[in-house]
C-alpha cells in the first residue's frame, strides 16, 4: 500500500523523531529518503516506511572546523567578553551612587530595566530584518552603539538630581538597541556555522561570558575606587571599540540571502506550543538572574558592611561557578532525551537556591533553620550559578527544534527570526527582574524578595511539568502507526 506523500505524513514523523532539528524538503516533489540532522554524535536517517538507519557523525571540534568557523568563534568569544563587562561593570557601584544622587531605589530598578525593556522590542526588530539589513552591518553597528553609550554614561558623573535620572534613562535605552543588535546577529552567526552542536559551541562561549561577568564587577569596583563614576565606563568604552575594530577586519561575511519560499513569521512561530513553553521559562530565568543587580549592593552595604569591591568578589563567584559548568551543560543540552530533564530539575535547584539569598525569613524566622549571615547568601549564589546554567544551555536549542518540527527551514533567516524572539523574552526577563525586586525591596526588603522570586520560579517548573506530562499524552494519543504491519495490527 503506497503512502500518501505530503505534510500530513511529515508532520508525525517530524513529532516522533527524537534527534530531529534540520528538515531538508523539497516543496515540489517528496524525496524517498528524508534526512534529518543530529543533535547527537550520530545521525539518523528516517526512511517514509518508518524504518531509521544510524551512521556514525563526529562532534564540534575546532581542530576540524574550517577557518571561517574558528574566525566566527573567536570573533563571538571576544564579542561575549567585552559586551557582559560593559554590562557587568556597573553592579558594585551604580546603585549606591543613583540613591545618593537622588534616584529612589524603584527608579534604580527602572534603569536596570528599561535597557531590557527597549532590548525587548529590539530584538523583534533585528530578528526579523537581520537578513534585508545585512547581518554584518548590524552586528558591527550595534558595538559602535553600545560603546558609544558606555562613555556617554560616564559623562553623567557631572550632573544631579532629575538631570542625572532622565539622561541615565535615555543612555541606556540607546545602548540596549546597540546590544539588542549585536547580540541578535552573534547569536545567529553561531547558529549558521555550527548547526548541529548549538549547545556546545554556546556552552563553550558561556566561559567567555562568565570571564566578562567575572572580570567586571571587581575591576569596576577597583576603578571607581580610583577614578570615580567615570573611570570605568571609560575603560569599556574603549574595550567596546577595540572589539569593533576586530571585529570589523576578522568577521566573515554572512550568506544574508536566502533563495526560495519559507515561512519565518513571527507569529506563526510564536502559535508552537513548545515555543510559548519555552519563551514563559526564558522570562522566569531573566528575570532571577536580573533581580540581584540593583539590590544586592545596597542591602550587602547595610547589613554586611561591605565595601564596593567586596560586593564585587561576590558577582565575580557568581560568574566564576556559571563559567565552570557552562562547557558540561552545553553538551548534555545538544542531546534532546535530556533537555526538560535538565530544565526542570535546573529549576528547582534555582528556586531553593534564592530562599538563601538574604535568607528568606521563611527560613530564619517562622522555621529558624539558618542564621542571618553573609556565608548564607555566598551559599546561595553557589547554588543559583550552575541551576542558572542548566536551564540556559537548552533553551534556544527547544526553540530551534520547535521551528524545525512545525516545518520551517532552516536557514539563515530561521536562525535569526529564533535568535531575535529569544533576544526578546530574555530582554523581557531581564526588565521584570530588576523593577520588580527593586519595588518588593523597597516595600519589604531583599529576604522577602527573594521568597516571591523563589515561589515564581516553583510556579514555572511546575507548569513546565505539566506541560511536559500533556505533551507526551498527546503524542501518544494521536500517534500514528509507521509500517503497514503496525496499521493491520490496530485494525485487527
Amino acid at each position: 500500500m503506497e503512502q500518501e506523500k505530503g505534510d500530513s505524513e511529515t508532520s508525525p514523523l517530524l513529532n516522533g523523531h527524537i534527534g530531529s532539528r534540520h528538515v531538508q524538503l523539497d516543496t515540489d516533489s517528496t524525496p524517498d529518503v528524508v534526512t534529518y540532522g543530529s543533535v547527537t554524535d550520530e545521525n539518523t536517517k528516517v526512511v517514509a516506511n518508518g524504518t531509521e538507519t544510524t551512521e556514525k557523525k563526529e562532534g564540534f571540534s575546532c581542530v576540524r572546523a574550517s577557518k571561517r568557523q574558528i574566525l566566527s568563534f573567536f570573533c563571538v568569544a571576544f564579542l561575549n567578553f567585552s559586551g557582559m563587562a560593559c554590562y557587568a561593570i556597573i553592579t558594585p557601584f551604580f546603585p549606591s551612587e543613583a540613591l545618593r544622587r537622588g534616584a529612589s531605589q524603584t527608579t534604580v530598578g527602572f534603569v536596570f530595566g528599561c535597557f531590557s525593556a527597549v532590548q525587548f522590542l529590539g530584538g523583534l526588530v533585528f530578528g526579523k530584518f537581520i537578513t534585508t539589513v545585512g547581518s554584518r552591518f548590524v552586528l558591527i553597528s550595534g558595538v559602535f552603539v553600545a560603546g558609544s553609550c558606555s562613555l556617554l554614561f560616564g559623562l553623567l558623573e557631572y550632573t544631579e538630581g532629575t538631570t542625572f535620572i532622565a539622561f541615565c534613562f535615555a543612555i541606556r535605552s540607546m545602548e540596549a538597541l546597540g546590544v539588542s543588535a549585536h547580540l541578535t546577529v552573534a547569536t545567529t552567526i553561531l547558529t549558521h556555522e555550527f548547526p548541529n552542536d548549538i549547545a556546545k559551541v554556546m556552552g563553550i562561549q558561556e566561559i567567555f561570558v562568565g570571564l566578562g561577568m567575572m572580570a567586571a564587577p571587581p575591576i569596576g569596583g577597583v576603578l571607581y575606587n580610583l577614578g570615580g563614576f567615570k573611570l570605568p565606563f571609560f575603560t569599556v568604552g574603549g574595550l567596546m571599540f577595540c572589539c569593533c575594530a576586530v571585529l570589523a577586519v576578522l568577521v566573515p561575511p554572512q550568506v544574508d540571502k536566502q533563495e526560495g519560499k519559507r515561512d519565518v513569521s513571527l507569529l506563526y512561530f510564536l502559535r508552537i506550543p513548545t515555543v510559548i513553553m519555552t519563551c514563559g521559562v526564558t522570562v522566569v530565568l531573566f528575570s532571577t538572574i536580573e533581580y540581584l543587580n540593583p539590590v544586592l549592593q545596597p542591602y550587602a552595604t547595610k547589613e554586611f558592611n561591605l565595601t564596593s569591591p567586596q560586593v564585587g568578589l561576590i558577582f565575580l563567584l557568581l560568574a566564576c561557578v556559571y563559567a565552570l559548568f557552562a562547557p558540561a551543560w552545553g553538551w548534555l543540552a545538544d542531546k534532546k532525551k535530556y533537555a526538560r530533564i535538565m530544565m526542570t530539575l535546573g529549576l528547582l535547584v534555582l528556586s531553593a537556591g534564592t530562599l538563601l539569598i538574604g535568607p528568606s525569613p521563611l527560613l530564619t524566622d517562622y522555621v529558624t533553620l539558618l542564621p542571618k549571615a553573609l556565608w548564607i547568601n555566598i551559599v546561595g549564589i553557589v547554588v543559583i550559578a550552575p541551576s542558572t546554567g542548566s536551564v540556559l544551555a537548552n533553551l534556544f536549542n527547544v526553540m530551534l527544534w520547535a521551528a524545525s518540527d512545525a516545518g520551517m527551514e532552516t536557514d539563515f533567516a530561521t536562525y535569526g527570526l529564533v535568535s531575535g524572539t529569544f533576544g526578546t523574552f530574555m530582554a523581557m526577563g531581564s526588565f521584570l527582574g530588576p523593577t520588580v525586586s527593586s519595588a518588593l525591596v523597597e516595600r519589604f526588603g531583599l529576604p522577602w524578595a527573594s521568597t516571591a522570586f523563589s515561589g515564581y520560579i516553583l510556579f514555572s517548573m511546575l507548569l513546565v511539568v505539566t506541560f511536559t506530562i500533556g505533551e507526551n499524552v498527546y503524542k501518544r494519543c494521536h500517534a500514528e502507526p509507521s509500517t503497514e504491519e503496525e496499521a493491520e495490527g490496530l485494525l485487527t
